[in-house]
């Protein structure tokens, strides 16, 4: 197969958070483009904070091989809240073929108000422009914290995280509510022919790529088949998490149908997988 036809153009929400930030540089030196959303005055500013940030982005060694030739960056500036960013985007970009979400909470302020609904708001407003304007395959950076399919998860940490009980009374937070729905929204939207992965990872550290975790699909434990929680730590880094959605989001079309509709855990091991 020629290289050319296995380059893909992403469209990354929040493209400045860290997690994003991995993702997209990764993606570029695999040959891919990606449109990055974020928030600037205009798209040429939101161009220059992208290649800013992205400058200041180091990655570890290894991985996932560099092509010959980077991708293309390009950045927008338009809402991650409005349902016409998306319809725009996917009918003017027509090399879009993949988009993902890296959006999230910043501080204890927005993680507690009620009324703010980022999750919901983001997954709905692109669910409503794909609606009027084309499906996409879409990957979810999630979070950990739901136990089952999307859709019919139930709120409870993995068996290994210590002490439980106190830990999952900050999965009643209204943040993590909100994320939890939007996997419901997700869930309701495969109905109409949308394809989606969400990827539950861990708790996230701020340390290089250790590229020894790993994952199971739905529903964690102590001895699952896939992911042995007992031998699994709790914590993942930020860059592994963005490298395994660029390799998941870039496999053959075969293997990755087995992934849409899933929840996916991702830990670190406390010995690197064989």
């Amino acid at each position: 197969m020629n290289e050319a036809k296995l380059r893909h153009h992403f469209l990354v929400i929040a493209a400045a958070s860290r997690g994003a930030r991995f993702f997209i540089k990764k993606a570029l030196r695999q040959g891919h483009s990606v449109t990055a959303l974020c928030r600037s005055e205009d798209d040429s500013a939101a161009l220059v904070r992208m290649q800013r940030l992205l400058a200041e982005t180091t990655l570890t060694e290894g991985g996932l091989p560099a092509a010959e030739a980077e991708g293309e960056l390009r950045a927008s500036c338009k809402s991650i809240l409005e349902p016409e960013t998306y319809r725009l985007l996917l009918n003017e970009e027509l090399a879009i073929d993949r988009v993902c979400c890296f959006v999230g909470a910043v501080g204890l302020r927005q993680m507690m108000r009620r009324s703010d609904k980022l999750y919901t708001q983001t997954i709905g407003a692109l669910i409503e422009g794909m609606s009027t304007s084309r499906h996409v395959e879409f990957f979810y950076h999630g979070s950990s914290g739901l136990e089952g399919p999307p859709g019919l998860g139930k709120p409870t940490l993995p068996a290994n995280f210590s002490p439980k009980w106190l830990l999952n009374l900050g999965l009643k937070i209204p943040a993590a509510q909100d994320c939890f729905d939007s996997e419901t929204l997700l869930a309701q939207a495969a109905t109409s022919g949308l394809k989606f992965v969400v990827f539950r990872p861990a708790w996230l550290t701020t340390e290089p790529a250790k590229r020894a975790y790993g994952y199971c699909f739905d529903t964690t434990g102590l001895n699952n088949e896939m992911l042995p929680l007992r031998d699994a730590k709790t914590t993942i880094s930020r860059e592994d998490v963005a490298e395994e959605i660029l390799r998941v989001a870039t496999l053959p079309e075969q293997e990755r149908a087995l992934w849409f509709g899933h929840g996916i855990y991702l830990v670190d091991m406390k010995r690197r997988p064989a």
